[in-house]
């Protein structure tokens, strides 16, 4: 038995690729438990501020909800990348933004059933690119500017009801009111 009463009896991949699923079969305090595992590369989300009290948005068609949904920038570390230049790449393909990175925070996004870890940046002094670069074929993305109040108060009224999103814009409006609040993970 390994660490808290739990181990790993095996891991069967049932679909290999771009996202895998594995179902796991452990043991956790003499019971056997199954359980299906997304396996997702780590991704970036970045919060664009324009100034203090101004960031850009995206809104996104999402196929899985079948629905529109308001979001901030993201999207996977392509391999061999660093979370650093994906967020500067996925900044420049959806928004046609660039602008100075600064590392906020790290999240697994649904860690229940998903390995999924995003880092999130704030990217400063954002500027348009002359050569705005091209979106996924898939992606059908439009960007707008919004108040960063406006934004808090779209996380409460349902209008933002995308979690990195949520979790992003609270993060960096408190980071904002404290200098301590932003880390490097």
């Amino acid at each position: 038995m390994s660490k808290d009463g739990y181990s790993v009896i095996s891991k069967e991949v049932v679909h290999d690729g771009p996202v895998r699923l594995r179902i796991d079969t452990f043991n956790y305090n003499g019971k056997v438990f199954r359980k299906e595992v997304v396996e997702h590369s780590p991704s970036v989300g970045i919060i664009p501020v324009i100034n203090k009290r101004e960031i850009v948005l995206i809104r996104q068609f999402r196929h899985a909800v079948n629905k529109y949904l308001v979001e901030i920038p993201a999207g996977k570390i392509e391999n061999n990348e660093l979370p650093y230049e994906a967020a500067k790449r996925e900044l420049a393909e959806e928004t046609g933004y660039t602008g100075g990175l600064k590392p906020l925070t790290g999240c697994f996004l649904a860690p229940s059933y998903d390995t999924e870890l995003m880092h999130f940046f704030v990217a400063e002094n954002v500027s348009k690119l002359d050569n705005h670069k091209k979106m996924d074929e898939d992606e059908n993305i439009t960007n707008f500017v919004v108040e960063l109040k406006d934004a808090i108060k779209y996380c409460y009224d349902g209008t933002i009801i995308d979690c990195k999103t949520v979790t992003a814009i609270f993060l960096y409006y408190f980071s904002l009111h404290n200098d301590n609040a932003s880390r490097n993970i």
